[in-house]
């Protein structure tokens, strides 16, 4: 996939969405990860507005799953991938530990 190029403005982050993959419940629901995981989401940075010191790009990232504007592109097979321009404040946390 292409991503778009953006360039975030001051503190403002450009983060590429992790995908929800679909769970299935005991009673045969299929639910997003999301809804575990206590609405928060995770991306990976692709870009960093310039004043920002301490987030990089490609750390990943933990934060609100309704913090910042939501960007919706298509990918090469035409499905849709979200981004999210983030201000720095709206991120909790970084991975450090891939298994998350």
């Amino acid at each position: 996939m292409k991503n778009p190029k953006i360039t975030p403005r001051g503190k403002w982050i450009y983060v590429q969405q992790d995908a929800e993959e679909a769970r299935v419940s005991d009673s045969g629901l299929y639910t997003p990860d999301n809804i575990e995981q206590e609405k928060k989401a995770f991306g990976q940075v692709l870009a960093v507005g310039d004043k920002i010191k301490d987030i990089k790009v490609g750390q990943r990232v933990v934060y609100g799953l309704y913090a910042g504007e939501t960007l919706k592109f298509k990918d090469d097979n035409s499905k849709d991938v979200d981004f999210k321009l983030l201000h720095d404040d709206d991120v909790i946390a970084f991975i450090e530990d891939e298994k998350v």
